[in-house]
């Protein structure tokens, strides 16, 4: 029986042109496809990767977690190197290490990290396009970082899950949110054990609402309490304004 190694790998994308991290098909445009046929090329083996967050179409990373297995020892350095010389200009390894077999990228994970960015101005920006939303509307930082500390902590979050999630627990436990102004930018920062399908988009759209004065600070805790994915229409927020920035384990 040969053996197996199981490596980890840290990666950072630009997810513009993708359809989103997870395969769909053989031939789909997805970064895991992607990956999955560079890493083939030098590695010469079928390689399965599995992911600690799967991010949707035009979503962006620069601490995305996979880990793989193969059946052979290989140099990690050069790797690193010749992986970064032939995949698309916008994925890039940031760095690979051999971990134990027991190790799940996802499973293992206890807490991801997001950011979301809105580019607050009354003129659009053409060089930020597509790397963060542009919202031309005054928002007000101090309503909406009182509104969100209603979701920090554990709760049901069904009221903010999509329609499509698959998840079978509602539960998740917010660390913090934070969200704060420099410039033109506005950061929401949010650090949680895990997260629905489409959760931070859907706080962020609910805190623009809150910040333009279209509700109050006390909607959010009682929209949160409905705990019904039904009742979710509001889809502010592009996915080009998400990063997933790190993943803690």
């Amino acid at each position: 029986m040969y053996k197996k190694y199981r490596l980890v790998v840290c990666v950072e994308y630009k997810g513009t042109n993708y359809s989103g991290w997870q395969i769909q098909n053989i031939n789909d445009n997805s970064i895991q496809n992607i990956i999955e046929k560079s890493l083939f090329i030098l590695i010469k083996e079928k390689i399965k990767i599995f992911c600690s967050s799967r991010t949707d179409s035009g979503v962006h990373s620069i601490g995305q977690i996979f880990h793989f297995d193969i059946y052979k020892y290989i140099n990690i350095n050069k790797l690193l190197y010749n992986i970064n010389f032939i995949l698309p200009y916008d994925i890039s390894f940031k760095w690979i290490k051999y971990v134990s077999s027991k190790f799940h990228s996802r499973y293992n994970a206890i807490s991801r990290r997001y950011i979301y960015i809105i580019y607050n101005s009354k003129i659009r920006s053409s060089f930020l396009n597509k790397l963060v939303m542009y919202f031309n509307k005054d928002l007000d930082i101090y309503l909406m970082s009182k509104s969100a500390k209603f979701l920090v902590g554990e709760h049901d979050f069904s009221s903010f899950r999509s329609s499509k999630c698959e998840s079978k627990n509602p539960y998740k436990k917010i660390f913090y949110l934070n969200i704060f102004k420099k410039n033109n930018f506005i950061f929401f920062d949010i650090k949680a054990n895990s997260f629905l399908y489409h959760m931070v988009r859907n706080i962020v759209s609910c805190l623009i609402m809150v910040g333009t004065r279209i509700y109050s600070i006390y909607w959010l805790k009682d929209f949160l309490n409905y705990k019904n994915n039904k009742i979710f229409n509001i889809n502010i927020v592009k996915p080009y304004g998400l990063y997933l920035i790190s993943v803690n384990y």
